[in-house]
């Protein structure tokens, strides 16, 4: 229905943004990825849609460009993967990565995304090896990677402590959030304290 959206960037934060076109507000889910490469409000943008039609809504989902779009669109066809665990996958990783990790077979990487465990790490490689390998994906997708290595490492010291994967994707998110807002430095050591306040609401 919507190949994609271009208008004013009323607002944003890590899982969502708020695009005007012609007075009416259209809210996307968006990934960490987009969020890091959109500009700041009041600026004209162009995102990539797709939507997911519900029994009681609709969602829409807004990609920076289109090998995100595409890869977002492989990840469903995976039986087991729905629109907020590819979102969420998309956030602990690039289009490109993941291009490579499931080509490459490999799992290990994978399961390193929150969101993918083992099982589903092997149903990646199996049902979207020979379907990715077809995608031109380039490494200019790859953006802030400071910033994804310290994703992964809060994420992954929440699971070391004992915190749920859910839980902790959660807190590190809303974290994201309030350090965005507050405009704080992104480091390791602020998002880890600033989760730990997330989850101990």
């Amino acid at each position: 229905m919507y190949s994609y959206i271009q208008g004013r960037l009323v607002s944003k934060n890590p899982t969502t943004a708020v695009i005007e076109v012609n007075g009416i507000g259209f809210l996307l889910n968006i990934s960490l990825n987009t969020f890091e490469r959109l500009p700041d409000p009041d600026k004209v943008v162009k995102v990539y849609t797709v939507i997911i039609p519900r029994e009681d809504s609709i969602q829409l989902y807004g990609f920076i460009d289109e090998e995100e779009k595409v890869m977002f669109e492989q990840l469903l066809s995976v039986s087991g993967i729905g629109p907020k665990v590819a979102q969420s996958i998309l956030s602990g990783i690039t289009p490109y990565e993941l291009k490579e990790h499931i080509i490459n077979g490999n799992s290990f990487a994978l399961t390193h995304i929150p969101g993918i465990g083992k099982k589903t790490a092997e149903r990646l490689i199996i049902e979207l090896k020979d379907k990715v390998s077809k995608i031109s994906v380039t490494t200019s997708s790859i953006i802030s990677k400071e910033a994804e290595n310290i994703r992964i490492q809060a994420y992954q010291a929440l699971i070391n402590l004992g915190y749920q994967k859910q839980l902790a994707e959660k807190a590190i998110r809303n974290a994201l959030s309030e350090i965005n807002s507050n405009s704080q430095e992104l480091t390791l050591e602020n998002l880890i304290k600033q989760a730990l306040k997330e989850l101990a609401k």
